[in-house]
């Protein structure tokens, strides 16, 4: 059956569809204008005009129709549909859907879901507790061992309290080393050598953060007991999956299941809420084994690819990458297991079951080999039979296309079926009988909890000539640009075998300059030969004289480069200008015919010459300038491996930038960031004549660090100084209730808690795209406050035109404010050695 895909522009085409909702006519030729969707689950709009057939034909929301003589239409790659004059529909009884994802949310209808919900009114997907935790009354013991044991104390803390929970109903967590609450009394023995003892009651706080966190611990762990584990399978509750696949490819070697993610809050006044987000997680189906017999490849075609146990098979979890046969079999003897087979070894360990030991036994497979460290070359002997394919997206999109298309456009979820399935998922988990609560099953509008507003975006972005626009492209088009670079030398470097395709970018890379009122100073050009590094150093080396450098280079992905033959230009231009102090945009060759490159390329060499494409016109609030931090962790040790930070003028315009990376053996804390922030303030001074008098600080992230040791060196300044936590994942997506349906808002939607320390803001929506698009729902991000005292709702009205600030694109915002954003870039170009690690950067030469 015909689905979006088979549409081509002005053919005739028959289709079946199923009405989904009815769309804005933009136009006043168009009759009905209506969201709709395929049998492979796209969906996209139909446009019916006034001097179509069934103009005036009453479609029924949710009911399916067989479509004939609908023409296609593809207007800048997306493809719809149009009507026509000899257009009809029949209307479908019924329609079993091979996608099972609609099946999860047909129990309820978006009537009876929405019912309380009022029209016009923006919402998270935020579900409110029915009791309040502001005081919660529960029982402390202390835990004492009468013998020795071999675990770390506090790790023998966790595992204890674990198998508190595990025999008892009582939500138990640790408070500190041998030391746990639960939320009921606890009569349960403990293993040897350990015991309970000094059985006291505790009020926890919600207003006192150790208590809060205390408290959220606790409600998550009753929160998993009202999960259907019939329906779900459930490991942590930001793991939470269905049973049964929702999207399966017919090749069968993937399937996807609905995951939901829960992350649950207190505010400091004792209101509780429980975020939901929805997503579609992949599952491995195929074996390697069978993965070679189906398509009929080797392993040595599976090269590098992730692979994992078969959690079905294997009685251990574990992950690496596939590197090919070994040459011994199952019951071959091998050395590194004492002269053991791969098979005395397993029924020594007991990783496989008996039958499937036997049955082994009896193929005695060839071994594969596998590296679990990837960074030791050292390799492990495994079974194919017993591994999977890891469902990577990039391993799914290369073994399984169909699959990955399908999965790719399920991940692109629009906000009503997003509010819909979390709302559903809602409605059907049971009482939290441990705490006597229930979670509400309507997403959460402006209440007295969250103040709900909107940042006027209406004309406050300032291009050339003082004039001011709402929209970068707009602003762009009819003034120009705010301020050109003092000097504006522009060189290229382009490879002679791609230099007559080039002649046409250059021409409309300066017709754009032009446009947009920047054109260059001078121009110069150098061709270089495709080759070896040491050669693209001497290339970049004999640069002299320029502001900025555009070089084109291949596609990582040329099969030169892959093959060796040829080294990749870009880190080897990239790092020698940046040694150079010479800013650069790297052009693929593929994209010389790309007209959507250019603008943004046109801009990132303004920028890094010292340009101002636009800047805020007016910044809410008295601050003189924000500084966006970045410091980096191991994640397995905690260490530091460096920070970095960038300075914003109030008007949304970067001063300077710097990255500070550990060295080995060095040891790197706050003091790494303190001494960031004093060379900012220097620098400011000078700049400006006089210290800042108010200073915002973005922190990419949580702040871990001691927010008393950052602000100490400050203390007798008369500086007021705010710090906020820019927390992109695990907050809430973000949507306004209309005509029925949950649709995408226009961005700049903040939320203030009560409390008035922390609040969410969604800096993507509308204008820049909506349902038609097809990108999804946005999600807002989390911002949270740890010192200061400016109201929230400027400082979110901050965040958001920092947002608006990010100079390399003027078609579409960054979701993050270019605070944090511009750090990531910073830290990350020096750490690839593009920057100069330890010095000041001024302008952005990392865009």
């Amino acid at each position: 059956m015909p689905t979006q895909s088979d549409i081509e522009n002005g053919e005739p085409i028959d289709m079946r569809i199923k009405i989904l909702s009815e769309l804005d006519r933009p136009s006043q030729k168009m009759a009905k204008r209506l969201r709709v969707r395929d049998t492979d689950g796209n969906e996209f709009p139909l446009t019916i005009w006034n001097n179509n057939a069934l103009s005036d034909f009453a479609w029924e929301r949710g009911r399916w129709y067989d479509l004939e003589n609908a023409r296609g239409n593809e207007f800048q790659g997306k493809k719809s549909l149009n009507g026509s004059s000899r257009l009809r529909a029949d209307p479908i009884s019924s329609l079993a859907e091979s996608d099972q994802s609609e099946q999860f949310t047909s129990a309820v209808t978006s009537d009876e879901l929405f019912d309380s919900i009022q029209d016009g009114l923006p919402h998270l997907s935020l579900f409110p507790l029915d009791r309040d935790f502001e005081t919660m009354e529960v029982y402390e013991y202390r835990i004492e061992a009468d013998g020795s044991f071999d675990d770390d104390p506090m790790d023998a803390t966790y595992n204890l309290a674990a198998y508190l929970r595990s025999c008892t109903s009582a939500a138990v967590t640790h408070t500190g080393v041998f030391s746990v609450i639960a939320t009921s009394q606890l009569v349960k023995e403990l293993p040897d050598p350990f015991k309970l003892a000094d059985e006291s009651r505790v009020t926890l706080r919600a207003d006192d953060e150790t208590d809060n966190e205390r408290l959220v611990r606790l409600l998550q762990q009753v929160f998993k007991t009202a999960i259907d584990a019939t329906t779900y399978e459930t490991g942590r509750v930001d793991r939470i999956r269905t049973q049964e696949p929702v999207l399966t490819g017919s090749d069968g070697l993937f399937e996807a299941c609905l995951a939901f993610t829960a992350r649950l809050e207190i505010l400091p006044s004792g209101k509780a809420f429980v975020g939901i987000d929805v997503s579609h997680h992949a599952r491995s189906q195929a074996t390697v084994d069978e993965y070679v017999e189906r398509v009929d490849a080797t392993v040595e075609e599976l090269v590098d690819t992730p692979v994992e146990h078969d959690p079905e098979t294997y009685g251990m979890p574990g992950s690496g990458q596939l590197k090919g046969f070994s040459d011994v079999a199952f019951t071959d003897p091998i050395a590194d297991f004492g002269n053991q087979s791969l098979a005395e070894w397993y029924e020594e360990k007991g990783r496989i079951s008996d039958e499937m030991l036997e049955q082994l036994r009896s193929e005695n497979p060839t071994l594969v080999e596998v590296q679990y460290n990837p960074r030791s070359d050292e390799t492990s002997v495994h079974v194919p039979k017993l591994l999977r394919v890891a469902p990577r997206k990039e391993i799914v999109k290369r073994l399984a296309p169909a699959f990955h298309r399908k999965w790719d456009r399920a991940a692109k979820m629009l906000p009503h079926e997003r509010f819909q399935k979390a709302t559903q998922f809602v409605a059907h988990l049971g009482p939290l009988s441990e705490i006597d609560a229930q979670v509400d099953s309507t997403p959460v509008g402006p209440n007295i909890s969250f103040m709900a507003s909107q940042v006027d975006r209406s004309d406050n972005l300032r291009f050339g000539d003082d004039q001011t626009a709402t929209l970068p492209k707009n602003g762009l088009k009819r003034h120009g640009i705010y301020r050109r670079p003092s000097s504006f030398h522009l060189h290229y470097l382009v490879p002679e075998r791609y230099a007559d395709q080039f002649e046409s970018f250059r021409d409309q890379i300066e017709r754009q300059l032009t446009t947009i009122g920047c054109t260059a100073n001078d121009v110069s050009y150098d061709e270089y030969e495709l080759g070896n590094a040491i050669d693209y150093n001497t290339t970049a080396a004999t640069v002299d004289e320029a502001d900025t450098v555009l070089a084109v280079v291949p596609s990582p992905d040329n099969d030169f480069i892959r093959d060796g033959t040829i080294d990749d230009p870009y880190p080897e231009f990239k790092k020698s200008l940046g040694k150079q102090t010479i800013p650069s945009q790297m052009v693929r060759a593929d994209n010389l015919g790309n007209r959507w490159v250019l603008r943004n390329t046109a801009l990132g060499l303004i920028a890094g010459a010292g340009g101002v494409p636009w800047r805020v016109d007016e910044m809410p609030g008295d601050v003189d300038c924000f500084v966006g931090l970045d410091a980096t962790r191991d994640p397995e040790t905690g260490q530091f491996l460096g920070a970095s930070a960038n300075v914003v003028f109030s008007n949304g315009t970067v001063f300077v930038s710097k990255s500070q990376s550990l060295q080995s053996g060095e040891t790197f804390d706050e003091d790494a960031i303190v001494d960031v922030l004093k060379d900012i303030h220097r620098e400011f001074v000078r700049e400006e004549g006089e210290s800042p008098d108010s200073i915002v600080i973005h922190r990419d992230g949580r702040l871990f660090e001691d927010v008393d040791t950052i602000l100490e060196p400050f203390d007798e300044t008369d500086i007021d100084i705010d710090i906020l936590d820019i927390r992109k994942s695990g907050a809430p997506r973000a949507a306004v209730y209309r005509d029925g349906q949950f649709q995408v808002d226009h961005k700049g939607r903040l939320f203030v808690a009560q409390s008035d320390d922390y609040g969410f803001l969604t800096t993507t929506g509308r204008p820049e795209f909506d349902e038609d698009d097809g990108l999804g729902t946005p999600q807002s991000l989390r911002i949270v406050r740890r010192a200061g005292d400016t109201p929230m709702q400027t400082l979110l009205e901050q965040v958001y035109w920092l947002s608006e600030s990010h100079v390399g694109s003027a078609q579409r915002s960054t979701r993050l404010p270019i605070t944090t954003y511009y750090a990531d870039r910073c830290a990350d170009h020096a750490r690839r050695g593009y920057l100069v690690n330890g010095e000041l950067i001024r302008g952005v030469p990392y865009l």
